[in-house]
């Protein structure tokens, strides 16, 4: 069966789709993904059994990025992909966020095929959002939400707020874990950056930006007894973040790198000791998020710091995996850097343990079966 996945993205490193669609192949589905093209890739893309259609948005590049400009760019993204996708007959129509949701409901419409709607956050709630554009997000979401045949959300937290919200059904949760891999060790990070390999890494991984708490890390760095820290990703703040570890001498505790292939990340965070993220409380959407790079952590057995969010004390202190911390205090989060690395009876237990979660309770084997029945209650 055809199915039409919709995402307003370039489709480069999303990992939680290209689970999904990998999932989707494997179980004998040919699914093709809509997504936007921008100067860097390709219109077109065949991969192992999936088509990727990038669609070109020429006033993407002409007009300013205001919201009525936004809206501009988005309807001709809209129809573009509504009279795209009309030239295939799909089975079922998959909208990723829902800035996309809009367009599959059309086309579920138009075709009377099932529309699932899969929202990776709660995107009513995401701070880049000012009042009038909140407001319209919350009309759209309001009144779809009830008119797809499936929703989808990634935690339980997002999942209770969706349905009261909205008077819905509890949605379904599938949560950004990882697909299981070997545990394996490496020495990737020592190496490239010449650290002694008896020397801890704290690593983070994702956004470089006063949001997800990096600047509290390198304040936290300085009470931490032995180990460096090491950030991998993108963002505009990594300039600013340079200059301020050059200027407090912190060069040689501190390394930050550009982003790495998706593909290659695991060789690095396997090269680490403690996988941490203090992803700040500036919104509903953060505050209930569960993200992948938790999972990306404890796949790599790292035992995690995490800010004292529901979801993720209830996962780390209920597992034994980490600690959760105030996110905005760099003292605290050194003691419990400090704790972690300073013993070793406690690091091996929360190791052992890290990886024996993700082996038996968190991977995307298990996950994608969620998914799949989806898929088979609406198409059979």
């Amino acid at each position: 069966m055809k199915i039409c996945m919709i995402i307003m993205t370039e489709f480069v490193n999303d990992a939680r789709v290209t689970k999904e669609i990998n999932t989707l192949v494997k179980s004998g589905y040919n699914p093709d993904i809509f997504a936007l093209k921008s100067k860097e890739t390709e219109k077109y893309e065949k991969k192992d059994g999936y088509r990727i259609f990038r669609i070109s948005v020429k006033l993407r590049y002409l007009l300013p990025r205001k919201h009525v400009f936004f809206f501009l760019k988005y309807l001709e993204f809209a129809v573009r992909v509504i009279f795209k996708a009309g030239k295939e007959k799909y089975s079922l129509f998959h909208a990723h966020d829902l800035e996309t949701l809009p367009i599959g409901f059309i086309l579920s419409v138009i075709y009377k095929k099932p529309l699932v709607y899969d929202s990776h956050e709660l995107y009513v709630d995401m701070v880049k959002h000012g009042r009038f554009t909140k407001r319209l997000w919350f009309a759209v979401e309001k009144f779809l939400a009830g008119r797809t045949n499936a929703n989808i959300l990634t935690t339980e937290s997002r999942g209770k707020i969706f349905s009261e919200r909205y008077s819905t059904e509890f949605p379904y949760i599938i949560k950004n874990v990882q697909i299981l891999k070997p545990l394996i060790k490496t020495n990737k990070l020592h190496d490239i950056l010449n650290i002694p390999k008896t020397e801890p890494i704290i690593l983070y991984q994702g956004i470089v930006s006063k949001a997800r708490g990096v600047d509290v890390l390198v304040d936290a760095i300085e009470y931490v007894k032995k180990g460096v820290l090491v950030l991998i990703g993108p963002g505009e703040y990594k300039t600013n973040l340079i200059e301020d570890v050059d200027e407090r001498g912190l060069g040689k505790r501190v390394f930050i790198l550009d982003p790495v292939p998706w593909k290659d990340l695991y060789l690095y965070t396997a090269s680490a000791s403690i996988g941490i993220s203090l992803v700040q409380n500036i919104g509903l959407n953060n505050y209930t998020m569960l993200s992948n790079k938790l999972f990306e952590y404890l796949s790599a057995g790292l035992p995690v710091i995490f800010p004292d969010f529901p979801e993720w004390r209830n996962l780390i202190i209920s597992e034994g995996v980490g600690l959760v911390v105030d996110q905005t205090n760099p003292g605290e989060v050194a003691d419990a850097i400090n704790e972690i690395l300073l013993s070793d009876d406690k690091y091996s237990a929360m190791s052992a343990k890290a990886r024996k979660i993700v082996e038996n309770k968190y991977n995307w084997g298990i996950e994608e079966k969620k998914l799949l029945k989806i898929y088979r209650d609406l198409l059979n």
